[in-house]
């Protein structure tokens, strides 16, 4: 393990650790359209609780970076069995407001705590984001290894090409941290539909498909008028699957959805 590695897991826990709270009350929030943080996860949340309604009545699932818990509340509301792995002491801490504090555990994708074929649903929101591409590798193929034979894992990516700009803002802030010799903020791990599929289907996963969630420039938007964006948002919401999971737009969108079977 090189200090890059290391770096860059340590720094998505202290990131995590010092914005627990605002997450919190980001998922407790109820409209939608006026944050675009809530209205990308309702997106992520459709297509999340597609895979959920696959599921065998009381099938074991397991949440990768489960955060303040939110998806682990829902899936125990439907009778599911599931864990969390969360390595940030604060984000455990909320956790333990909205479901049991024994079912969430200090851990790592890098080493499940489950044996092999033993999970039918395995996600990761937001997770792999932060990880290198050395750790993205070795986490899809813990996953391969804990799910069960056509067991399901959903995990979301961030889009190289995606038209909010992020990519362009990351290269200009990770270029001004070295001129000026300021710590790195955090890594981002940035992907394309059909390399990260190409990713998965080595690391042994089947039948993977890639999707897009959220009509990129919307984030733009709401930086220039929260009012704004959140008018357009409402405007493109009958649209959403057009504009950014249909051919050649799904590259351009603001989060990138795997979904994929052992």
């Amino acid at each position: 393990m090189n200090s890059e590695e290391k770096w860059s897991r340590r720094r998505a826990i202290e990131i995590h650790d010092a914005t627990a709270n605002g997450f919190f009350a980001e998922y407790r929030g109820d409209n939608i359209f006026d944050s675009p943080f809530r209205y990308g996860r309702h997106l992520i949340n459709r297509a999340w609780a597609r895979c959920v309604s696959e599921l065998p009545p009381g099938a074991t699932c397991l949440d990768i970076g489960c955060g303040v818990g939110a998806h682990m509340a829902r899936l125990l509301d439907e009778g599911f069995k599931v864990t969390g792995i969360e390595p940030s002491t604060e984000m455990r801490r909320l956790a333990t407001k909205n479901i049991p504090g024994d079912l969430v555990c200090d851990g790592s994708v890098l080493q499940l705590p489950a044996s092999d074929l033993s999970i039918d649903f395995v996600y990761a929101i937001e997770v792999f984001r932060y990880l290198d591409t050395h750790d993205n590798a070795q986490g899809h193929r813990e996953i391969v290894r804990v799910l069960k034979p056509g067991g399901i894992y959903f995990g979301t990516y961030v889009n190289k090409w995606a038209l909010d700009g992020f990519r362009q803002l990351s290269q200009f802030r990770k270029f001004a941290e070295r001129l000026t010799g300021t710590p790195r903020r955090y890594h981002v791990e940035f992907e394309t539909p059909s390399a990260l599929c190409d990713k998965l289907r080595a690391a042994g996963f089947s039948r993977v498909t890639a999707h897009g969630a959220m009509f990129a420039p919307l984030r733009v938007l709401h930086k220039i008028s929260l009012r704004l964006g959140a008018a357009v948002s409402r405007l493109t919401m009958p649209h959403e699957t057009w504009l950014s999971d249909t051919g050649p737009f799904r590259a351009f969108a603001g989060h990138l959805i795997i979904i994929a079977r052992r």
